[in-house]
Order: structure tokens, then sequence, then C-alpha cells
């Protein structure tokens, strides 16, 4: 059993114009086709081509033209076809990036701090600040803060809680108010203000008299201006060696191009078509072509450099309506793992266990069968149905009623424990199999080592802390001492013997050990929710004793099971995605993969050639 999935296959497709909307439509009823524009590299050009390369240009524009020196238009180093100019441009500016992104960066965060200091500057010039003690005000903590904010257009303030010490402060050109107040109270007042578009500035540590602030301003000012024009020189810098402005400039002249050229002499009899395909084996497309008559020719090269296939889940009938919680996220990449085979199993039993009754359990199963056809996603029901009944045995309740068949088990009201601790086990279980999965998504990816040193002691510790509560408490701490100098040793080796990344790790690890804690704590919920559809169920069966009518308590009971199968049931779907997604998935799902989409109309994108 594989849990990997697979790649879409490539195909390419040659046809006249006049058979291309059959041909298409044809293998648009296959349902195994996605189609994806790609230019035939043995063509001379194509402007579409040249236009698409341009979109990566567009974006770099976007983010950094304001950096950028003017084009260049004189003598050029660039040589080759239009297309070979374009992409050596292009590499221009992206390896350009490269190197001055992180100045870039570093650039926008202190021009962030200038413009801090600038509004903090002048709020200064307002004489009744000169009451204030400055070092108090940006030295406050941990539990009493204070918080500047400039007032967008001179706007006063509105409604603020009667426990929070404010006032406003006018300037020649501006309006702040200040906020002094407990760390909680100013953060949801500060979510509220940023809402409603007023800027908090952040206080630097300053002196106490008005004049040292000012002064301490002043000189702050001074050297991050400057830093942001030693920023701003090495980035102009990096242009030179680059070739920045001669890139500019022949993307320029392609632009031009583009725009006043609308099209290059081409042929006219045929159509490429090319695209993606679940049909690994390509039958189904060629029994299409064959059907249709079509005189196109079909091949499956191997897919072009720098195109991501699609992903495709592919499952045996039982796990393909469990593709639907993978599916909440996206679609597993060719690394990851498809978790649709473990949940036909897993989501069942938490489904079934916080809704037990043979009965509801019945009407469900019932409900899957008839609507699946139409639905077959709602096959869902029919083993959330059948796995409901199993539980209604162990809790011996059917239809609500715990007085009709023996329970195999327990009884969740007459006894709680037993009902709370099982999914805490299970819930153990379902980490460790995450943890499982990612271990071998880490084999998938040539990580394994990196797994060995950093994820594997983490497992260790958390059987060790697991342990705890079932072996000798020496036994356990032995586990766990072992497993975190495994954790230190390996990530001593990861760092090259540096403490710092170590301790940083360490942090890390008390993140996530937390996380493990809350999250099989969370399991809990499952039982939690079995004795809360337990007791929904005894709550009507009072009712219906008590009624005055044979007719009557017939009737709550009907009633009573209608609200329990449809509440009940939405709520215990919700948690039962809930857990998988937040406390199953987690480990090792990510869902970067890009799904694939197949052609559902005879619509199409072509190159003519």
């Amino acid at each position: 059993m594989s849990l990997r999935p697979a790649q879409a296959v490539w195909f390419e497709l040659l046809t006249t114009h006049d058979e291309l909307t059959d041909t298409l439509q044809a293998l648009a009823h296959t349902g195994t086709i996605e189609l994806e524009l790609y230019e035939n590299t043995r063509q001379e050009m194509d402007l579409q081509d040249l236009q698409a390369r341009l979109h990566e240009f567009a974006r770099l524009k976007r983010k950094y033209h304001f950096l950028w020196p003017a084009p260049d238009t004189g003598m050029s180093p660039f040589s080759g076809s239009p297309g070979d100019i374009l992409d050596k441009a292009l590499v221009c500016l992206t390896d350009w990036e490269k190197q001055a992104r992180p100045k870039i960066q570093r650039l926008e965060v202190v021009k962030s701090r200038l413009m801090d200091l600038r509004l903090l500057q002048d709020f200064l010039t307002n004489n009744e600040a000169s009451a204030l003690d400055f070092q108090l005000l940006s030295t406050t903590g941990p539990n009493i803060v204070a918080r500047l904010f400039l007032l967008p257009s001179r706007r006063r303030m509105e409604k603020v809680p009667a426990t929070v010490l404010w006032k406003e402060y006018a300037t020649t050109e501006r309006s702040y108010a200040l906020f002094v107040g407990s760390i909680d109270e100013l953060n949801q007042l500060s979510a509220e203000l940023a809402i409603k578009k007023y800027t908090q500035i952040q206080i630097p540590v300053m002196p106490a008299r008005i004049d040292d602030a000012r002064l301490a301003i002043s000189e702050k000012l001074s050297r991050l201006e400057i830093h942001a024009r030693q920023l701003q020189k090495e980035i102009h810098d990096l242009a030179v060696p680059y070739h920045l402005a001669q890139a500019l400039g022949e993307i320029n002249r392609m632009e031009w191009f583009l725009a006043n050229v609308s099209e290059l002499p081409a042929s006219i009899n045929f159509a490429w078509i090319t695209g993606w395909t679940s049909d690994v084996e390509g039958q189904k497309l060629r029994d299409a072509i064959e059907l249709n008559s079509s005189h196109a020719i079909l091949h499956f090269p191997d897919s072009p450099e720098g195109i991501q296939p699609p992903m495709m889940m592919r499952n045996p009938w039982w796990a393909k309506p469990f593709e639907l919680f993978a599916r909440m996220l996206g679609t597993p990449g060719s690394n990851e793992a498809d978790p649709s085979r473990i949940l036909a199993v897993m989501a069942p039993l938490l489904f079934g266990y916080m809704f037990g009754d043979v009965g509801q359990g019945l009407v469900l199963l019932i409900a899957g069968l008839i609507l699946q056809k139409r639905w077959p996603l709602l096959r869902i029901l029919v083993v959330n149905g059948a796995s409901a009944m199993l539980f209604g045995f162990l809790f011996g309740s059917m239809f609500g009623r715990e007085d009709l068949i023996p329970a195999l088990w327990v009884h969740p009201i007459d006894d709680p424990l037993p009902v709370l601790a099982v999914p805490l086990v299970a819930g153990i279980v379902i980490i460790l199999t995450g943890m499982t999965l990612n271990a071998l998504e880490s084999s998938w990816r040539g990580e394994w080592l990196r797994w060995l040193h950093v994820d594997a002691p983490v497992v260790g510790l958390y059987l060790g802390v697991i342990s705890s509560f079932f072996l000798e408490g020496t036994i356990s701490v032995v586990i766990i001492a072992s497993a975190l100098t495994w954790y230190l040793i390996g990530n001593m080796l990861l760092a090259g013997g540096k403490l710092m990344p170590v301790l940083t790790s360490l942090a890390s690890l008390i993140e996530v050990m937390m996380q493990l804690v809350l999250n099989t704590v969370s399991f809990v919920r499952v039982g939690a929710f079995a004795l809360a559809h337990a007791g929904l169920s005894l709550a009507f069966n009072i009712m219906a004793d008590s009624a005055a009518s044979a007719l009557l308590a017939m009737l709550i009971l009907l009633l009573g099971n209608i609200i329990v199968i449809v509440l009940e049931g939405l709520v215990v779907s919700i948690q039962t995605t809930r857990l998988i997604l937040f406390e199953f998935f987690i480990r090792f799902l990510k869902a970067d993969g890009r799904v694939f989409k197949p052609l559902s109309s005879p619509i199409t994108r072509t190159i003519s050639l």
C-alpha cells in the first residue's frame, strides 16, 4: 500500500484546426486532462510566450522599481534571440533580487523606526508633554504599559475604557493620544485602534526630562539616517555587477515590441494542445481520440523543466470519500503522505465513539446508502453509521434508550471514567501515527538524518511523558533524560557545535512538548461528546417516561431522536474534522502540492503553429 500521491503525466497533442474542437471535447469527456499552455521550443518565437515571461518582471517592478536605476538603452551585454535576451535580462533582475533582498528588508525596518522617531520628535514639541517623565513612560512594565498613537486627520478619540488613563496632545500638524493601563487592556485597545487607522508609535528608552529626551531622539535619528543612507548606497552599488540598467533597457524594448506588434506570421493548419493527464497509461485518451475518428497525434514526453506537475490522490473506492479531509488544506505534495486510507479507519471510529447508538447509526447508514449515488461524498455516512452502530452495541444504546439491549462494555452515563480514558489512549496512538508519517516523509525528502537528530528524540520525549502515567517513575525519568540528551546532541551536531542554535532549539522543544500534551488531552473531548450524546438522549427519555399518554411519549421520542441525529450528527462531524485537521494533520501534512483540476468543458488555450 503506497501512501505517496502520484504525479500527473504530461501529454502533447497535435491536431488540425478543423478537428480541434471535437478532439478537445472528446478528451474533456474523459475527465482526465488539465490544460497547461507550453510553448514548443522548436518555434522561432511566440508572442504569448514572451508576454508570459514579462509577468515575472511585472512582479519585480511592483516591489523594487523605486530602487532601480534608469534604464540604459545603449550598448547591451546581452545577445541572442529576443527570447534569449529577455531570459538573460530576467536572470540579472532575479540574481540582483537575491542579493539585495536582505538589505532591502533591513532598510524597511530602519525606515519604520525613522518614521516612529520623527513622529515622537514632533510629539515632544507639545508644551504639555514637558510634564511627563519620559524615562518612566519608556520603561513601563511588565503589567502596566504606556502606548502612544498618532490620531488620523486630527480625529478625536472615541470611547476609552474607564480603567485606562489617557490624554490627547496636539502639535502644529498632528494630534496624538497617550494611554497608560494594563497590558491586556491596551492590547485589546491597540487592536481596535489599528482597525480604525490609528498609528502606534514605538517609544524607545529615553531620559526623564523633556530636553534630554529631545536630544536623545535627535541623536537616534541622526544615527539611523546615516544607516539608511549606507543601506541605500549598498543596494544602489549592486546594480553595476548585475547589469541592472542594461537589463531594464532590454526589457523596456521588449515591452515596446509586444505593445506594437500584434502577431507574427505562422502556419494556420495545426494546433498544439499541451497539459497534464491523470490517465497514467494514456489508454483513455487514445480511446477517446479513436472513438472521435480524429487524426490527432498524441504522445507523452517528459514534462518540461520548471513546471510543477499536479498531484493526484490515488485511493481505492472505500478510501476516496476520506480524501475530503486532505482537500480541506489542498493536495499532498510529492514528498507528503496521503492520509486518506488511514482516515478511512480513524474518522469513522472517532465519529462512532461520539455518536454510539445502534438505531441512530442505522438511520445514518440507510441515508448514506440512499444518497450516495447522487452525492458520492455521502458514502461517509454509510461507514460512520456502521461505526455508530458498533459503539451503540458496546454502550447498550438503541434510539437513545439503554433498556432495550445489553451493553457489551459500559453505559456512558453510569460509568463515565472509562469512556473518557479510552479516547485519551486513542489520541496517543493517533499522534504517534502522525509522527510516524512525518518520519516517512523525511525519508522521501532525503532528510532522514535531520529527523533522526531532531524529530526522533521528540518522539522519545513524548513516549517518556506518556509512560510516566503507566510505568514506574524511574523508568519514565530514564526515558525522558535519554531522549533529552539525544535531542541536545542531535541539535549540537546540526549546529556545528554552536551554543545559541541549541538554546533556541530548546525553547522550540518546550513549545512542541506543550503542544503535544495539549493535543493529547484534547482527545478527551471525544469521550465528553459521547457522554453529551448519551445525556441528551437520556433527557428525551425522561421526558417521554413522564408523558401523560403513550402517544405523547412516542412523539417525544421521535422528535428527540430527530434532534439528536441532526444536531449531534452535525456537532460530532465538526469535532471529528477538527481533531483530524488540528491534532493529526499538524504532525505531517502541509498540502503544498499542486491540485489537479480536470477540464470540465471544451474551452481551451491553444498554440498556433
